[in-house]
């Protein structure tokens, strides 16, 4: 059994060298130019999924604060509602102290 570590040499092969060797050098190419795509392709992806990944923290984090902002307002709204009726019976208690005096 061959090992995995054993060469080859050039007389092995049963096509000539100038046969073989053009096939191999454009398979060679072949697979270079595979692997550049494959590098700039992978490489444009991270950096897109980067840039999203970005993109959602900045939009989340608006939206929590738009939220907390939301709920912030709520509670003032809440308080001038309080302090408004709490007023008008103020009023109201004014004018009947006026009325019986």
């Amino acid at each position: 059994m061959d090992s995995p570590a054993e060469t080859f040499v050039a007389s092995d092969f049963r096509t000539p060298p100038r046969i073989l060797i053009p096939k191999l050098v454009r398979s060679r190419d072949q697979w270079k130019a595979k692997a550049t795509t494959r590098k700039r392709q992978y490489r444009k992806e991270k950096v897109h999924s980067r840039d999203l990944e970005l993109s959602r923290q900045r939009w989340k984090e608006r939206a929590l604060d738009a939220e907390q902002k939301l709920q912030e307002l709520q509670q003032q709204l809440l308080h001038a509602a309080a302090d408004l009726t709490e007023a008008c019976a103020h009023l109201a208690q004014l004018q009947d102290d006026a009325q019986k005096n």
